[in-house]
């Protein structure tokens, strides 16, 4: 794994700059951009529990966004919780981190959420809502009940192959296409 040290502006302040009118992805890192859960050592470094690469499928990503300038990223990443929005962020590559235009950790799920299983689903909707944005897609390898009306918003990975599986990478181009907002 790289060793960063570089300073990161917090990203919970850069909610300021997420913008309403720009596709929005809402990312998940375990099971989408790699396979596995992360664990965080004694020594702060973080792997995962499957041995296999952090953010393997990250190139994959950042491959298709090159020519989508204006698509923004929301973390949605339970890593937040322990590492904390800024941390987690500074572990991207630089192509996504520049991306990152806030993170979901301020929108909690509702206890009936927690609940029945859905919350996976329900926080990048409030969140969505919360900040009047309109298109997004959330990618995520545990989006449980996703709610009628908003299936077309939410692209489920296998936790097995994440963004490595080839149907799941038509179907975030065939989103990114849909979005109308090529380059510049």
């Amino acid at each position: 794994m790289r060793e960063t040290n570089r300073v990161v502006p917090d990203v919970t302040k850069q909610v300021r700059n997420l913008r309403v009118d720009a596709p929005t992805l809402y990312l998940n890192f375990g099971g989408v951009l790699n396979v596995g859960h992360g664990l965080v050592g004694d020594d702060g470094v973080v792997t995962l529990d499957s041995g296999r690469e952090l953010f393997e499928h990250a190139p994959i990503l950042i491959n298709f966004l090159t020519s989508q300038p204006m698509v923004q990223i929301v973390l949605t990443t339970s890593w937040l919780q322990t590492l904390g929005a800024e941390r987690t962020t500074e572990l991207l590559p630089d192509e996504l981190r520049r991306r990152v235009v806030g993170t979901t950790r301020e929108t909690p799920p509702r206890l009936a959420e927690l609940r029945d299983g859905s919350a996976k689903a329900w926080v990048p909707i409030h969140h969505a809502r919360k900040h009047a944005i309109r298109l997004w897609l959330a990618l995520d390898d545990e989006a449980w009940g996703v709610p009628s009306g908003f299936e077309h918003h939410f692209l489920r990975t296998s936790s097995e192959t994440g963004l490595g599986a080839l149907d799941v990478q038509r179907k975030l181009q065939l989103w990114l296409a849909a979005t109308g907002i090529g380059t510049d």
